[in-house]
C-alpha cells in the first residue's frame, strides 16, 4: 500500500513509523523543514498525565500510550522520557479534581491523594493554604518533544520512507487520494493521511466549524537559585484554578523550567509566525505568580508557541473522507498520544481497526 502523509508532527511521524514496520510504503510532506520547529510538536519538553476530569476514556488511554511510547524508544534505541510524576493541585476547581479522583479509581490507575502538608514535601516552590490538596500520579512526567519527532525523522530516513519537507498540499481530492504540491506536481496514492494540525479545515474545509486554530504561548523561566534544584527534583505540575488550569514543567535533563495553561490560549492565523513579547511574558508570571512563593524571583527569560486546532468538544477527532484519514483536534493535548495514535491510525489503515471504532476510541467513548 502507498500512503501519503501530510504534516510531519508527531502524529503523522507515528503513523508513519508504524507503517514503516508493516512493510508499507510511506511517503511524508510537510510545508516546512521535517522536523519543523515550527509545529506544535517541536518543544522542549510535554507532559504526559493521567488527569483528565470525568473525561474517563482519556486516563485510559495514558496506559496504552505508555506502552506505546516503549515500543517507539525501543526502535529509536533512545528514552526520551523522564518520569517526574505530576501532582495536580487544587486551588479552586474541585469539581474538577474529584471527577479526576473518580476517574483515576474507575481505571485502576495508581495514585495518591496529597494533604497541604505533602504538596509542601513534592513542591516546596508551591504557596500552599489551608484545604489545599492534590492528586499525585508517579507514572507520568514529561516527554522531550523535539528530541522524539526529531529521532523519529531520522529512523524514517533510515528505514525506507520518503520524506518531502518544504511541500506545501492543496487541492486535496479525498475521493480519489489526490493533491497537489505548491511546484505544480499531483501526487496519487491508496491512502491519504491528514495530520496538519491548525492548518486542517485549508485541506478539509468540513471541519472549519468545529476546530478553530488558536495561538498557544509558554515562557521559560529562570528560577532563585535557591529553589532550581528542588524545581529539577520535582514533579511536573498542573495547577487547577478558579479561572484555569496552570502548568509548570521541571528543569530535568537538559530542558528549561516551563510555564504555561489555557489563560495564553487565543484564535490565531497559524500562517502568521509566533513572536511572543514582553508583555506575554508578563500575561504567563502574572498568571502563575499567586500559587509561587517567590514569585519575583521566577525571572521569564524567553518565549515560545505554536498553533493547535482547537475542538469545540474537547476531544480529539479521527474520521474518513474518502481515501483521507484525519487527525485533528489535538488542542494541545495530543502529543502524550502520539506514538499510539499513529499506530491505532495504522491498525485502520491495514483492516484490523474501523473507522467507527476508531473515531469513538479517538473521542474517548469507547
Amino acid at each position: 500500500m502507498k500512503i501519503a502523509i501530510v504534516g510531519a508532527g508527531i502524529v503523522g511521524l507515528s503513523t508513519a513509523w508504524a507503517m514503516i514496520r508493516q512493510g508499507h510504503e510511506v511517503i511524508v510532506f510537510d510545508q516546512g523543514p521535517i522536523p519543523n520547529p515550527r509545529s506544535a510538536s517541536f518543544d522542549q519538553h510535554r507532559m504526559i498525565r493521567p488527569h483528565y476530569g470525568n473525561q474517563t476514556g482519556y486516563t485510559r488511554m495514558v496506559g496504552e500510550a505508555h506502552d506505546a511510547w516503549h515500543r517507539l524508544w525501543d526502535d529509536l534505541g533512545a528514552n526520551h522520557f523522564a518520569e517526574t510524576g505530576v501532582l495536580a493541585v487544587d486551588f479552586g476547581d474541585s469539581i474538577w479534581m474529584k471527577a479526576t479522583q473518580q476517574a483515576l479509581e474507575e481505571t485502576g490507575t495508581a495514585f495518591e491523594t496529597v494533604d497541604r502538608q505533602g504538596i509542601e514535601a513534592y513542591a516546596p516552590a508551591l504557596a500552599t493554604q489551608s484545604g489545599t490538596w492534590a492528586l499525585h500520579a508517579a507514572k507520568a512526567g514529561v516527554l522531550f518533544a523535539d528530541r522524539i519527532v526529531t529521532d523519529l525523522a531520522s529512523w524514517l530516513a533510515r528505514n525506507g520512507a520518503s520524506l518531502r519537507p518544504k511541500s506545501i498540499v492543496s487541492n486535496l481530492d479525498a475521493d480519489a487520494g489526490q493533491f497537489t504540491l505548491g511546484n505544480g506536481e499531483r501526487v496519487a496514492v491508496d491512502e491519504v493521511v491528514v495530520s496538519v494540525g491548525a492548518w486542517v479545515s485549508r485541506l478539509l474545509p468540513a471541519l472549519a466549524d468545529r476546530v478553530t486554530p488558536v495561538r498557544s504561548v509558554v515562557g521559560y523561566v529562570a528560577p532563585p537559585d535557591a529553589l532550581q534544584a528542588l524545581w529539577a527534583d520535582g514533579p511536573a505540575l498542573f495547577l487547577m484554578t478558579p479561572s484555569a488550569h496552570l502548568y509548570c514543567l521541571p528543569p530535568v535533563s537538559g530542558s528549561e523550567l516551563k510555564f504555561g495553561g489555557a489563560p495564553l490560549l487565543h484564535p490565531g492565523d497559524p500562517d502568521r509566525p509566533v513572536t511572543v513579547d514582553a508583555e506575554e511574558l508578563r500575561q504567563i508570571g502574572h498568571a502563575i505568580s499567586p500559587y509561587l512563593k517567590d514569585p519575583n524571583g521566577h525571572r521569564m527569560i524567553k518565549g515560545a508557541g505554536a498553533y493547535y486546532a482547537d475542538p469545540d468538544d474537547k476531544r480529539f477527532i479521527i474520521e474518513r473522507y474518502g481515501r483521507a484519514t484525519v487527525v485533528t483536534g489535538c488542542g494541545g493535548r495530543m502529543f502524550k498520544f502520539g506514538a499510539l495514535v499513529g499506530q491505532r491510525v495504522c491498525d485502520h489503515l491495514c483492516n484490523t481497526l474501523s473507522i467507527e471504532r476508531l473515531s469513538a476510541w479517538a473521542r474517548a467513548v469507547a
